[in-house]
């Protein structure tokens, strides 16, 4: 199982819809406009972070950046929306053109 983080965004199936492309099969939201969101921990399983940064104010995107490297997570920065998200997965292994190789070694890449 591949989980992910989505940070930011209010609208985000499309978001969700391009991670489970990718073999994302558990995908957590936190929106970053709740009180509480700055306090939150990243959940221990996550592998990839997505921060989407039309929606997230610079002071949680520091924190985020910050916890995510002291539990070396990745985190992929994309604007709002499913296409530019796809453009963003397809550079973590810019030689597989296919979903489905992209799929396989996503996965691969986050182990």
């Amino acid at each position: 199982m591949s989980t992910a983080l989505i940070v930011g965004g209010d609208q985000i199936d499309g978001i969700k819809q391009e991670l489970s492309n990718f073999g994302i099969t558990h995908i957590n939201h936190w929106s970053g406009r709740k009180v509480g969101d700055g306090k939150k921990i990243i959940p221990h399983d996550t592998e990839l972070i997505v921060l989407v940064t039309d929606w997230i104010s610079h002071t949680f995107t520091h924190k985020i950046k910050q916890s995510a490297a002291k539990r070396g997570v990745r985190i992929v920065y994309t604007p709002n929306g499913p296409a530019a998200l796809r453009t963003r997965l397809r550079q973590l292994h810019p030689a597989h053109d296919t979903e489905d190789e992209c799929r396989v070694t996503f996965h691969q890449a986050l182990h």
